[in-house]
């Protein structure tokens, strides 16, 4: 076994790092390696990603791997990688995934899409297709997705659907009683981990079992410590429902674990009584 590896990385470091060899086999047939392993060391010696995949297929510029598996080694993080099907493009640097696509960071993040791009130098994944990204008490999907691994951000583009599972009270409820929330908005989502927030952007609303809130922007505050939602901020036409009671006004502020909401600049309220407004 070691001399099978030791082999396959020679082949591979002639095959990568030999312009002459590439240009002496440009209209020779493909190579095909077996058990296909590659890694790239940092200046330090360390390591800065590896791929694996059961086989190789080596042309001038590109190598097709089935299924692919890699690792991204980033500061005090680490991406998993993994697809029935990739390729690497040496001149981009670029490593493209197909099929079943999965990436999941240690910073508890799990990404699952069709198709991804996947930039060795900036550490960032990016898509066009339908994805999933699911966090502790966070289940996210959209169209369209960029994110920064080593900055710990993330930007979902289109049609965004956000599940928020919390034991805080819902909307306009009481302390105690636990359920789901559900954030829709057209777009975009941006993510900042370090920083604890989400802001929706376009036709926002917020729904759980308790009323709901519509606006132009909502801005999400997590806890530090839980991850769970500690603040929620609405601005821009924002309407809370309340069973038949509507208030109307340009902000409003959502102190999760208080219940309660507060409404600045001189709201508006509609409320029903016995079929009438008031």
């Amino acid at each position: 076994m070691l001399r099978k590896n030791f082999g396959i990385t020679v082949l591979l470091i002639l095959i990568f790092a030999s312009p002459c060899f590439a240009e002496e086999k440009k209209e020779a047939a493909q190579q095909e390696v077996k058990d296909f392993s590659f890694v790239q060391y940092k200046e330090g010696g360390g390591q800065k990603w590896k791929m694996n995949g059961k086989s190789a297929e080596v042309l001038d510029n590109k190598v097709n791997i089935d299924h692919l598996s890699a690792l991204s080694f980033s500061q005090g993080t680490m991406l998993k990688l993994k697809a029935k099907e990739g390729s690497f493009d040496k001149g981009e640097n670029l490593v493209y995934l197909r099929d079943n696509v999965v990436a999941v960071s240690t910073n508890g993040t799990r990404l699952t899409t069709d198709h991804l791009v996947w930039n060795q130098e900036t550490k960032n994944v990016s898509t066009d297709a339908s994805v999933n990204i699911k966090k502790p008490n966070m289940d996210i999907t959209g169209t369209g997705a960029t994110c920064d691994i080593e900055g710990n951000t993330a930007e979902l583009k289109h049609d965004i659907n956000a599940k928020l599972v919390s034991d805080e009270p819902g909307i306009l409820g009481s302390i105690g009683e636990k359920g789901q929330t559900v954030i829709t908005c057209d777009g975009p989502l941006e993510l900042n981990y370090k920083q604890n927030r989400a802001f929706f952007h376009t036709n926002v609303k917020v729904e759980d079992s308790k009323g709901s809130i519509l606006s132009d922007r909502i801005d999400v505050y997590f806890s530090p410590e839980t991850k769970r939602v500690k603040c929620v901020v609405a601005r821009g036409n924002v309407k809370i429902i309340n069973g038949q009671n509507v208030t109307y006004s340009e902000k409003a502020i959502y102190l999760v674990d208080q219940g309660r909401v507060i409404l600045p600049n001189r709201p508006k309220l509609v409320i029903q009584n016995d079929g009438t407004k008031q």
